[in-house]
């Protein structure tokens, strides 16, 4: 018997039985399919961490903050020590694989209002002009903050999309006047406005704050017209892909401490990739959870593949007898049942496969409507787990139908002929 004429012969007897053969698929499709469904959901959310990471600069950053207090002495301390313009220029100069710092302010909640009175709350960011190629913003209309502008604490700012949107409608914002105060009791201070940011949307860090909701000015006139003081915030050190960012937090904070009289409490640090592989462990549980769980429904699959297999044997035992008797071998045997077995599991796979990235569109759509983080979820399925799924099917076929197969083969053609089904 040629290879074609098995498949052949096994496909027949799927359409002979379409029901029981139906039922032995079902457990294949819905283990292929699951398992499908979790990689593209996971593979998606990578996607979306790494896309919200990139429109806060991307992995290759640091950022250090200023610890308010700490727990020391079994009570809280105050820090004394503040981050500093020479801070930043230090680390940019003696810290290895260092792009560049920048020295940078935020505040939320500022009082902002136009010449006709329409008001916003944004937060407002004192920067440096380096803030724009670093931190990956995009001026949509006018410039960004100057080297003059830091020099001369010039009283310019840029307004997100949605500040321009919210004070000035459709209406260009360039060249108008803003009025911005830091609190209630403290004096206005007015700004001309120079540049609008392109849309950004909201980052998952904090999913209640748009980062359009942003005003920037340059850092002296934060500090010296808006605040009143020449402390820093934040440092956001940006350093080389492929660099180690462990080495280069240890050489930025022995740096500060060399700075600030051994003094290392008042630091504190985030890192991007700490995210990243926090999201990881939790995608390897749930990997592993629901891997285990479609792995006992492709057991029980692979259970009744083979008892749909061995029940074949026994309906065509008489069709083996006779086969036999006019010179068939017991391979050419062997190998229409193994063959029937892999035909129903490949059939299973490509259900599955068609399932999962149907279930896994659904799923995403009704996450997005539920528990609405982000507007879109993407459904990334990667050709390898096409191609392991389908291997992985044959592969199944193969363990639970060589035991059929081989019981057919060895099957006696006078014991067979005498059978009756």
């Amino acid at each position: 018997m040629k290879c074609h004429e098995a498949i052949a012969a096994g496909i027949q007897h799927i359409q002979e039985n379409k029901l029981r053969a139906g039922l032995s698929i079902l457990g294949i499709l819905i283990g292929i399919a699951s398992v499908l469904c979790m990689m593209a959901i996971g593979d998606g959310a990578k996607q979306i961490i790494a896309e919200d990471i990139e429109k806060i600069g991307g992995t290759n950053q640091v950022q250090f903050w200023q610890r308010p207090s700490v727990w020391k002495g079994g009570r809280i301390r105050h820090t004394t020590e503040h981050y500093t313009i020479c801070d930043a220029l230090a680390i940019e100069a003696e810290c290895p694989n260092v792009i560049g710092v920048l020295p940078a302010h935020q505040e939320f909640g500022f009082y902002v209002t136009n010449h006709n009175g329409e008001d916003a709350r944004p937060s407002v960011d004192g920067v440096t002009p380096d803030y724009e190629p670093l931190m990956q913003w995009h001026i949509q209309e006018g410039r960004f903050i100057t080297d003059n502008d830091v020099d001369n604490a010039t009283q310019v700012c840029i307004l997100g999309s949605d500040v321009a949107t919210e004070l000035f409608g459709t209406t260009s914002p360039l060249g108008q006047e803003v009025k911005i105060r830091y609190r209630w009791g403290h004096p206005t201070i007015r700004m001309r406005v120079v540049g609008v940011f392109a849309f950004k949307g909201r980052s998952l860090s904090a999913s209640w704050w748009s980062l359009d909701n942003t005003i920037c000015v340059p850092l002296t006139t934060y500090q010296q017209r808006i605040v009143g003081n020449r402390y820093l915030e934040r440092l956001i050190i940006f350093f080389q892909k492929g660099a180690d960012a462990n080495r280069i937090i240890d050489s930025a904070k022995e740096i500060l401490r060399k700075r600030h009289r051994g003094k290392d409490d008042f630091i504190g640090y985030w890192h991007p990739k700490n995210n990243i592989r926090q999201l990881e462990r939790i995608e390897k549980m749930i990997k592993i959870a629901l891997g285990g769980i479609a792995g006992f429904s492709l057991l029980v699959g692979g259970i009744g593949i083979m008892n749909i297999c061995l029940v074949s044997v026994g309906e065509k035992t008489r069709e083996i007898g006779l086969r036999k008797s006019v010179g068939a071998r017991g391979i050419d045997i062997f190998y229409q049942f193994l063959t029937e077995s892999i035909c129903i599991c490949l059939c299973g796979a490509i259900l599955g496969i068609i399932g999962g990235v149907v279930a896994a569109h659904g799923m995403v759509r009704v996450a997005v409507r539920i528990v609405p983080i982000v507007e879109k979820w993407p459904v990334v399925l990667s050709g390898h787990w096409i191609l392991i799924s389908a291997l992985f099917s044959v592969f199944m076929g193969i363990a639970f139908g060589v035991y059929p197969a081989i019981r057919a083969a060895r099957l006696s053609p006078i014991d067979a002929l005498r059978t009756e089904n």
